[in-house]
């Protein structure tokens, strides 16, 4: 812990554990993978453990908050990698000097964010991040997937000398609540092709029975759906260890508590898909989706799950907006989300690496991720 003289107090955390209750409502909205339930089980599922930046007043309210993950160069986590993104996305063979890095904000693809109440504040924090990073023997410090309209949090990194980098979109549905129509005024706002299609798909999914459940993640759920979800890994290719992904679900059912929920969907009495999805703060976060191909058969499930059931839901708990992450555009633009680019801020402590990524800038050859 330091002092920075007549203003700030400025500590770093190594566990979830030390932080209080105005770390969560010091973050605005999209915030719910900085927050304390994903920091939990992104803690325990860390191979060296986050830090977790605080500034205070001399009053000790809390001015700017900042959690960030030290990602090695095997992490498995490699959308929040910057060598990884930015690779994939410029074609840059030299991204692997990027690492090890210090990767500022949520440990997940979309909706990178800190909290400030004081940019001034948020500035320090960022200074007090890349000295650790520094003095932890890292190459770089990135802040990856940051909201085209997050002004505040984009003129600190800027005024910190990192390089910003468009590379992607994330998508968001404004849920219409009750009073104002609710699922009814969601349709309304589709075109006359695209309501029949929304017509023909609900069609479809009751003449085939399809029947939804909200339920916990429990462990006899994560038995029941983890096998779709490797199926969709399957069908696009996508490797995946069956062990380490259980892991992975048991450690957000441990970790997150109640704001993780399951909604499946039966066909014939058999589960046929599922979505994992996050409340927090009035915001719902789509995580995890998968089913089973031969029950599924050609039925609309994937709309019927991610957008119709899961808004009238969102609709009932007065959720205002749901978040799908990033990749599969054109899907997500069809059933009514916007669009919000981000940008990777990526600062190299290797003077020619830091003259590579200005040059990435200027080309401008940003492109998003394929899903």
């Amino acid at each position: 812990m330091t002092d920075s003289p007549g203003r700030l107090t400025l500590a770093v955390h190594r566990g979830p554990h030390a932080l209080d209750p105005a770390w969560d409502s010091a973050f605005g909205a999209r915030s719910f993978f900085s927050a304390t339930p994903w920091l939990r089980h992104a803690h325990a599922t860390a191979a060296t453990a986050p830090y977790y930046f605080t500034a205070r007043s001399p009053g000790g309210d809390l001015l700017a908050a900042l959690p960030a993950h030290p990602l090695e160069d095997d992490a498995p986590y490699v959308f929040c990698r910057p060598d990884f993104v930015l690779g994939r996305t410029y074609d840059a063979p030299w991204t692997p000097d990027l690492m090890p890095a210090l990767a500022l904000g949520g440990r997940n693809p979309s909706h990178g964010k800190a909290a400030v109440a004081d940019p001034d504040a948020l500035g320090a924090l960022l200074t007090t991040a890349e000295e650790q990073a520094r003095e932890d023997g890292m190459r770089s410090v990135c802040f990856l997937y940051v909201d085209e309209d997050d002004d505040v949090l984009r003129t600190a990194l800027t005024g910190a000398g990192y390089t910003d980098l468009a590379f992607e979109t994330a998508y968001s549905l404004d849920v219409p609540s009750a009073a104002d129509g609710g699922f009814d005024a969601y349709r309304a706002r589709f075109g006359r092709e695209t309501r029949r299609r929304i017509r023909r798909d609900l069609r479809r999914l009751e003449e085939a029975g399809a029947r939804y459940e909200l339920s916990p993640l429990t462990d006899d759920l994560i038995d029941r759906i983890a096998p779709l979800e490797l199926n969709l890994y399957a069908k696009y290719g996508t490797p995946a260890d069956a062990d380490a992904f259980r892991r992975v679900l048991t450690s957000v059912a441990t970790n997150t508590g109640d704001t993780a929920r399951v909604l499946t969907a039966e066909l014939d009495g058999r589960l046929a898909g599922f979505v994992l999805f996050f409340t927090h703060r009035g915001e719902m976060y789509a995580r995890q989706t998968g089913y089973d191909y031969e029950a599924k058969g050609d039925t609309p499930l994937y709309f019927g799950l991610l957008y119709y059931e899961l808004l009238r839901l969102a609709v009932t708990e007065d959720v205002t907006a749901i978040h799908y992450g990033t990749g599969s555009g054109d899907v997500k633009l069809s059933r009514g989300c916007t669009g919000r680019a981000q940008l990777a801020y990526v600062k190299a402590f290797d003077p020619q690496t830091g003259v590579r990524l200005a040059e990435l800038k200027l080309a401008d050859h940003g492109a998003d991720i394929p899903a």
